[in-house]
């Protein structure tokens, strides 16, 4: 006996299986649900972050934007430089000879600093200005004041100034020597730079602002975030040309790895969060990206999906642990209930197998008690002693309905072809109505009541002749309706006729030629020939048609092996089981001297024999010839 197909190792394996499955499911459910939670506050606390820091760096480049506008529309500003500019290169008032003197030099310096002072504004929103004309002369004001040359060709940002008539040009973060002079710190300081070229009365050209801001105040709350939000998320601001401004020192390719993304503004694609595998560090990451209309940056937020979901992984691990020690307990429960719902089994079990023709329905095997404790296995165990006192008579009974059984499966079985040959000959009578067939449907209305006398009798049995001449009527009915389209011959041995065989066996073989032999191009030709063979008789109906489908055939042997070795009847359907019906019948008549083969010719067309031994009444006189006739006189 296999162990593991006893009653306590199925009750225990069911019960494990259901206690695992219930905390599995338990915790992934709730590890799912707490990580869309914690998923989703994530979202919205890095989009509230990212924001806010977004706004923060477009508020230092409002203010430095903001600056070089009220320089651009100055036209105290410009005039004031022109007027300094032209001191410079020595130029005098008109009227006056040789050079300005200094104190005029001096005094328009000075008026050029406060009114570009009073421009950046007594909050100092700017750290630097510059004011660079088109003769290589420059003038500062903020930590570097006064005035310097310049050489266009050492300002890598001059042509791009020079080219962008239409709006500001933003500079990438550079290492600033000179602003670095002004802060105590010893760390070298960054700036960026925001140019513009301002325009005379006449709207020409007449120089560059430059306005400079240290990098530090510009991204200070980006380094904020990067330092104190709590998931370690990380901060890249790029432009659209997937230029980095912010981190200056981290990996290249790194930050590069979030530029420019699909997706993200520069796409034109409205900014969410996404989910992303870092190609560098292969980690999957939720991104956010932001895009400045301020400054046209981008500003992406990634954070590890793993620090994300960190707390949700500590308390999966502590769960399963907990789960593990809780489904050990119940496993052994699980066990113990088993074992108490089994042994009493084990006792009806030996009870069963010890019980003798003899003690059926003896005061002895009466009075066995089990005693359990269950009640369900002691009203088992009772109604089983109380089966003995009726064994006796069932026995007695079983034998009486074996000797009735086969009868009983042949009227079943002949009560399942009835209505199936009725159904289509009164699909017949409704399709030759439809085409005002009058003469032959009365010929075929005085057939059908043959055939239902003939199918409608209470014996299952028959003989080859009136089964012959029943089919003989079915097709002299079908040839009505198709005419010369429908060809058929019967050659039959007439010693034959006499034998018995079961009823209905050769017309539902000749029906089922006709419906899928008219599936293909007519003449339609069908042949029954019946001849002895051997110990027995043989009928063989072929077509013309298309024959049987590997799939049809296979699906048949198998059911056939099936009955063989089963021994048993299987649920018949009325449609697409005629043939497996007809085998069944062939095989309860003549036992294994049945005969019954279905395949297809070897040039077209299906062929299906049937047969079985000489049972009385037979008397067969050799050499005596068939008397069918061909119906339509044409040769077959």
């Amino acid at each position: 006996m296999n162990k593991f197909r006893t009653i306590r190792s199925i009750l225990f394996m069911t019960y494990s299986l259901i206690i695992i499955v219930f905390f599995a499911v338990l915790v992934i459910w709730f590890y799912w649900w707490a990580s869309g939670l914690l998923r989703t506050g994530a979202t919205d606390t890095l989009g509230g972050l990212g924001r806010s820091m977004q706004e923060r760096i477009d508020s230092e480049m409002t203010k430095m934007n903001d600056v070089s506008l009220d320089v651009m529309y100055s036209n105290l500003i410009k005039n004031n430089f022109k007027k300094y500019m032209s001191d410079m290169d020595g130029e005098l008032p008109e009227g006056t000879a040789g050079s300005p003197p200094a104190g005029i030099q001096v005094e328009n310096a000075k008026e050029l600093s406060e009114i570009l002072t009073a421009a950046i504004g007594p909050s100092r929103p700017v750290e630097q200005l510059y004011l660079y004309d088109f003769d290589n002369n420059a003038y500062g004001n903020g930590f570097d004041n006064g005035e310097r040359a310049y050489d266009p060709e050492d300002k890598p940002w001059f042509r791009a100034v020079m080219d962008n008539t239409n709006g500001k040009i933003i500079g990438p973060p550079v290492l600033d020597e000179e602003m670095s002079r002004f802060i105590s710190s010893r760390e070298k300081q960054y700036s960026i730079s925001l140019y513009r070229l301002f325009y005379d009365p006449y709207n020409a050209p007449m120089g560059i602002v430059e306005v400079k801001q240290y990098y530090n105040r510009i991204f200070e709350g980006a380094a904020d975030f990067a330092k104190q939000n709590p998931f370690h998320a990380k901060v890249v601001v790029y432009d659209d040309t997937g230029r980095i401004f912010y981190p200056l020192e981290d990996d290249a390719e790194q930050s590069a790895a979030y530029v420019l993304l699909p997706g993200d503004g520069a796409a034109g694609i409205p900014d969410a969060f996404r989910m992303f595998v870092n190609p560098v560090t292969k980690e999957k990451e939720l991104l956010a990206s932001y895009r400045s209309d301020v400054t046209g940056w981008h500003t992406t937020i990634a954070v590890s999906e793993s620090e994300l979901l960190a707390p949700i992984a500590d308390f999966a691990e502590r769960t399963v642990l907990i789960a593990a020690v809780i489904l050990l307990f119940a496993i052994f429960l699980s066990f113990v209930a088993a074992k108490r719902i089994t042994l009493p089994i084990m006792k009806i079990h030996r009870a069963v197998r010890n019980m003798r023709l003899e003690d059926l329905g003896s005061a002895r095997a009466l009075s066995k008690e089990l005693n359990s404790g269950l009640s369900e296995l002691d009203q088992l165990h009772w109604s089983f002693l109380k089966m003995n006192t009726r064994l006796k008579q069932s026995m007695d009974e079983l034998l009486l309905a074996q000797s009735q059984e086969l009868q009983a499966k042949m009227v079943a079985l002949n009560s399942q072809m009835n209505p199936h040959f009725l159904y289509n000959a009164l699909a017949t009578i409704h399709a030759m109505a439809e085409e005002n067939m009058n003469g032959q449907i009365v010929a075929m209305t005085e057939n059908m009541s043959g055939f239902l006398r003939y199918i409608s009798s209470d014996e299952s049995a028959s003989t080859v002749e009136a089964e012959l001449l029943h089919t003989q009527k079915y097709l002299e009915i079908n040839q009505i309706r198709y005419g010369r389209k429908l060809q058929f011959e019967l050659a039959i041995d007439e010693r034959i006729l006499p034998l018995s065989c079961p009823k209905l066996i050769v017309q539902p073989l000749v029906e089922n030629a006709l419906k899928f032999g008219t599936q293909q191009e007519p003449p339609w030709r069908i042949r029954i020939a019946g001849r002895l063979h051997d110990d027995g008789w043989q009928i063989e109906v072929a077509d013309n048609g298309g024959g049987f489908s590997r799939e049809s055939l296979d699906l048949l042997h198998g059911k056939i092996r099936e009955i063989d070795e089963t021994n048993a009847v299987p649920m018949l359907k009325l449609d697409g089981m005629g043939l497996l019906n007809i085998y069944i019948r062939l095989k309860l008549t003549f036992g294994e001297g049945a005969v019954f083969r279905v395949g297809n010719k070897t040039e077209e067309g299906a062929s299906i024999v049937i047969g079985g031994p000489f049972l009385a009444p037979h008397n067969p006189v050799e050499g005596r010839s068939t008397g069918w006739k061909r119906r339509d006189g044409s040769e077959f």
